[in-house]
């Protein structure tokens, strides 16, 4: 079958890859806070760490992410809240090549980011890689302590994210990302910044860095994207002093009433094994989890919603692409014309009329088919507009 998904939104403006850099504007002295440590610090750590545990409230100072902003508007497709879809298609001997097996119940979910347009372009990689850079490098350039602590967790929310992409985005085509998590040390434990001459991990941002000014506060967790299907949602905007907090209760909203987060039947709640790495911020961990879970849990009518006896039985570590790994398809003559949601500019493939743009990605399989057609329902749906047209099946000649 064809089906032809056009874009209905305008453009976005063109970006010029040569023109990204990360503007970062401040001005302004502190206060402090003790850190509470995923391990336990020496000495040396507490300093490592501490330095980073000062801030001004009193300061008017802000950072501006305006390329970073220009990648993610233009590249992150935003799925809103999910509708508990679980796709029907299964795999087919058909052709010279299968479809992977994506999950059934959360192979639709989470937003997206247009990693295929970044795998053959050498300067939308390269971009990217001056944005993670120049942010990486900001705590060398000034002084942390001037900001107040918004803009401070906004900060280290994005330079956490935009190295997961950087990464990510230099390793794909890849499919699934456990071993990026179950290596040792996993890529979440490896050092990747040098900040005063001390190296520092994301792990270190998460549990050593950021955690200790919030009190360990568990909505933390969901400003942090891993790049998977079964992790918070990357956004389609960078933090900001102004959002973030907004921001995060969303995304943690969006998150547990999710199947990637958590299904609650009759006497159990099945959750997402994320939570397994997240005991940090739980002191009684099934105890305090399963009551913050109930917190963000949103009613439906005439369903008893208790969050109790909790089964870890949630994962997809598929990376939160959009065409996925299992195409060309040899088999059915079946092409689909995709919505960019890429500028115009950065991906020469992509074809303009008037305001939309679109793109062929070639013969893909019923279940990529569909999951790609319920993807940009989705992310129509979320920006009120809805055009889906559906062609009349042609036979295809068998490779």
């Amino acid at each position: 079958m064809f089906f032809v998904l056009r874009k209905v939104v305008k453009m976005k403006n063109a970006i010029n890859p040569i023109a990204l850099a990360t503007s970062l504007i401040l001005v302004t002295a502190c206060n402090s806070t003790a850190p509470i440590n995923k391990t336990a610090a020496t000495a040396i750590n507490q300093e490592k760490f501490s330095q980073f545990h000062q801030y001004n409230e009193d300061s008017n100072s802000t950072l501006e992410y305006a390329s970073y902003g220009q990648i993610l508007s233009d590249s992150v497709i935003d799925l809103g809240m999910s509708d508990r879809y679980r796709i029907t298609s299964h795999t087919t001997a058909i052709g010279t090549r299968l479809s992977s097996n994506p999950k059934p119940s959360t192979a639709t979910e989470a937003n997206r980011f247009y990693y295929d347009s970044y795998k053959e372009n050498p300067k939308m990689k390269q971009a990217l890689q001056v944005v993670q850079k120049k942010m990486a490098d900001l705590p060398n350039k000034i002084n942390l302590s001037n900001l107040p602590k918004s803009e401070l967790l906004a900060y280290w929310f994005n330079l956490y994210n935009v190295t997961v992409l950087n990464e990510l985005v230099q390793q794909y085509p890849v499919k699934n990302l456990s071993k990026l998590i179950n290596e040792e040390p996993s890529f979440f434990d490896k050092p990747h910044f040098n900040f005063n001459g001390n190296q520092y991990s994301l792990n270190d941002i998460e549990y050593n860095i950021v955690a200790p000014l919030f009190n360990n506060d568990p909505l933390l967790m969901y400003g942090y994207y891993r790049g998977y299907i079964g992790s918070p949602n990357l956004l389609d905007h960078p933090y900001t002093a102004k959002n973030v907090f907004t921001a995060l209760t969303t995304n943690a909203v969006q998150f547990v009433n999710s199947n990637r987060g958590s299904v609650i039947d009759a006497h159990s709640t099945r959750v997402s094994s994320l939570y397994l790495e997240k005991k940090n911020y739980f002191p009684n961990f099934e105890e305090d989890l399963a009551a913050h879970l109930q917190s963000l849990v949103i009613p439906e009518p005439d369903k008893n919603q208790v969050v109790q006896n909790l089964s870890f039985s949630i994962d997809n570590y598929d990376i939160t692409d959009i065409l996925g790994s299992d195409i060309p398809y040899g088999g059915g003559n079946a092409v689909v014309i995709d919505p960019s949601i890429v500028a115009v500019g950065w991906d020469t493939a992509f074809t303009t009329y008037g305001d939309n743009s679109s793109k062929v990605i070639g013969q893909v399989s019923p279940l990529r088919r569909e999951i790609l057609k319920k993807i940009t329902q989705k992310y129509y749906e979320v920006n009120s507009r809805v055009e889906i047209t559906d062609l009349p099946d042609k036979e295809g000649t068998e490779n």
